[in-house]
């Protein structure tokens, strides 16, 4: 913004900090010519500062400069080349309202001013994302705490080098129009970091009017982040009115990393990917042989490690679409060639359908793998705190268990090489399947069924057609199509569903999304609960009498068939304890008309706090281990940690989390990494 200097509103400043790096690199040694940016020859000016020792531009590998670096163009959806300089003309069509597809560092971003419904609402609809919020850029600090509770850690945060998004709490009576953007007490926020954002809020040739921008990832619903200017007019071109690129090649896409606010632990990751890749994860032992951890097929993220280092891809996506399985591979494809690494061992999860175990399954590796998805959780989490046994709650959606049920809420007992199955939530059934998933009344119904009269049920669950409830209460008894589950995840889903919060699934995660963010404004009100209480909403039943889950040591693995080592030997679980979720659900259902809704939502996650401290207390009676690891998706939920946290200090366990990886999906390969196959 100097205009005595030569790079006066030049778009393309970078440092080596948090410029483009992961983005741009072919291969190893990090230099210019093992970059995109070999493709711009320095000027005599650029040249001078890169080779000067005394420079601060000495060796900047993106040094450039509006001579000799990249260039702007800016064209409309049609493909034609715009009149006029084309980043003025961005900023006026942004002003009238139009959708622009910008080029970032890592891939495109979707633009619009969020005072514009209309253009909201189409975004909306042609990204298929009905309900889902999106994120924010707002021009500076200052804008930000207009609109969110942003503490000093938040702030530093978001000036950091990663420059992540990170979701804050909403503050009371901001504009109307940003629920269009977020219909929940929160919103993710993040600020300008490249000099392309900056000139969009703050050039000095135009009187901008707008604070903040929605800056959304520029795909369609479930693929990859596109990078390439022509596929984004191929794909984008019937939402976006105008599209503003450059010509420096993305070798690498990389989405934006997201964070949650913490509550003095730290914040939780997300979303790992731009800023924080390719950063290093260090293990505290090395792996014995260079191993390729292919994660699980949501919220995908593969890990390569050798020695010490552990190298963690960017979030890719779920893998249930093809562009995604594309990028799978080709994501793997790179990160063998850029670390010049060949795997001799692929882990990978137990699941047998899945799409990351089926590659691992195939691929001629020396020796292949499996490890159960709750305990790579756990692992993952012992593998940044270099841990080598723990207890822990392993809480989440979806996952395969060793007994080929759905599991999701699991107490378990964990070391390297193998765990054993303590607890977890009474298994329930999930009527349709996926189509519970969806609609997760179907859930309610399913855990409710059976703690009341019929009749009572008929009026619970009004929404439901009266044959329709016969047909699912009939499936449900004979299990047909309705798989059994422990997850917890399911059971927020149907509490959500209970208090009216949602209806059919727009996107993953949004039923407890909403539930704790109901919750969140009951709990500022210094709302409380009897222990006693909330200890009759989630009983346990004792063990059935019979042999206890006991840890299956690894075994010689066969280099054709994967090394099932973290199973637990069968029958294996029937002396965990086992948490009955059905009462609370039936309490929400009955209580729904003379409760607040933001009361009941409340009472439902310290049930679940309360519940798994008390589960917590038990396997730290049966193994005197006092190490507590918490993972899983569930634990995204920052109110639930809120109320969990301080009761476990207060018991004197010493509990970890993870802080380098998402404790959701996207951490798990960091957890297959550390599991050792080795350890007899």
């Amino acid at each position: 913004f100097d205009p005595a200097d030569r790079r006066y509103l030049y778009p393309f400043i970078t440092c080596t900090q948090c410029g483009p790096r992961y983005s741009i690199v072919e291969e190893t040694p990090f230099d210019r010519e093992t970059t995109s940016m070999r493709d711009f020859i320095q000027c005599k000016n650029c040249l001078r500062e890169y080779t000067d020792p005394l420079d601060r531009r000495f060796h900047s590998q993106t040094n450039s400069c509006s001579e000799c670096g990249p260039v702007l163009t800016l064209k409309d959806n049609k493909g034609e080349i715009t009149a006029g300089k084309p980043l003025l003309a961005a900023i006026e069509a942004l002003k009238e309202g139009r959708i622009l597809a910008l080029q970032g560092i890592g891939g495109f971003h979707l633009a619009v001013d969020p005072r514009f419904s209309k253009s909201v609402s189409r975004l909306r609809r042609d990204k298929e994302r009905r309900r889902q919020p999106f994120a924010l850029m707002v021009r500076d600090l200052e804008t930000a705490r207009k609109l969110c509770l942003v503490t000093e850690s938040d702030a530093r945060r978001l000036f950091s080098a990663q420059s992540p998004i990170i979701i804050l709490p909403v503050l009371k009576n901001i504009p109307s129009y940003f629920n269009g953007v977020s219909d929940m007490a929160s919103l993710g926020i993040m600020l300008p970091y490249t000099p392309l954002h900056l000139l969009l809020f703050l050039h000095p040739g135009v009187k901008i009017p707008y604070a903040a921008l929605i800056m959304t990832s520029g795909n369609l619903r479930n693929e990859p982040i596109i990078t390439k200017p022509q596929e984004a007019l191929k794909k984008l071109g019937a939402t976006a009115d105008l599209f503003l690129y450059h010509n420096r090649r993305i070798l690498f896409r990389n989405d934006d990393s997201i964070l949650q606010q913490d509550w003095g632990e730290g914040a939780v990751i997300i979303r790992r990917s731009r800023g924080m890749v390719p950063g290093l994860i260090t293990l505290k032992s090395p792996v014995a042989a260079a191993t390729l951890a292919l994660g699980g097929d949501l919220k995908n993220a593969p890990a390569l490690a050798r020695g010490k280092d552990v190298y963690l891809a960017p979030y890719l996506g779920d893998l249930d679409d093809q562009a995604t399985r594309n990028d799978f591979e080709n994501q793997i494809h790179k990160l063998l060639n850029l670390y010049s690494i060949r795997p001799e061992v692929a882990v990978f999860d137990l699941h047998p359908a899945y799409i990351s175990s089926r590659y691992g399954r195939e691929g001629e590796w020396d020796k292949k793998v499996e490890v159960q998805h709750h305990h790579a959780h756990l692992l993952s989490v012992m593998a940044e705190h270099g841990l080598k046994e723990v207890i822990g709650l392993s809480f989440d959606g979806t996952g395969y268990g060793s007994d080929g049920n759905i599991w999701g809420g699991e107490f378990l007992q964990a070391t390297r090489s193998a765990f054993r199955r303590l607890g977890s939530f009474a298994d329930f059934r999930l009527p349709g399947g996926e189509a519970a998933i969806l609609n997760p009344i179907r859930i309610a119904l399913s855990l409710v069924a059976g703690q009341v009269p019929g009749e009572e049920l008929k009026s619970i669950f009004s929404d439901i057609t009266g044959r329709q409830r016969e047909l699912l209460l009939e499936i449900i008894a004979g299990g047909i199509n309705s798989p059994l589950t422990t997850s917890l995840g399911r059971i927020f889903d149907a509490a959500a569903a209970l208090l009216s919060l949602v209806a059919d699934v727009s996107y993953e995660g949004e039923g407890p999304m909403k539930l704790e963010s109901l919750a969140a404004g009951e709990l500022a009100r210094g709302v409380e609960f009897e222990d006693d209480l909330l200890a009759g909403l989630l009983p346990f039943r004792e063990p059935e009498t019979g042999p206890a889950d006991q840890p299956r040591r690894a075994q010689p693995a066969q280099s054709t068939q994967p090394d099932k080592s973290a199973q637990p030997a069968q029958p294996g679980d029937s002396r965990r304890f086992l948490i009955d979720p059905g009462p609370l659900l039936t309490y929400l259902a009955a209580r729904r008309k003379q409760r607040s809704y933001g009361g009941l939502a409340l009472l439902f996650h310290a049930a679940v706090a309360f519940a798994s401290y008390q589960g917590a207390l038990r396997m730290r009676e049966e193994t005197g281990i006092n190490q507590l690891a918490l993972s899983g998706g569930v634990f995204q939920n920052s109110l639930l940690r809120k109320l969990l946290l301080p009761r476990f200090k207060e018991a004197g366990f010493m509990v970890y989390t993870n802080l380098l990886v998402p404790p959701g999906d996207g951490g798990l390969a960091l957890g297959q990494i550390y599991f050792d196959h080795h350890e007899k």
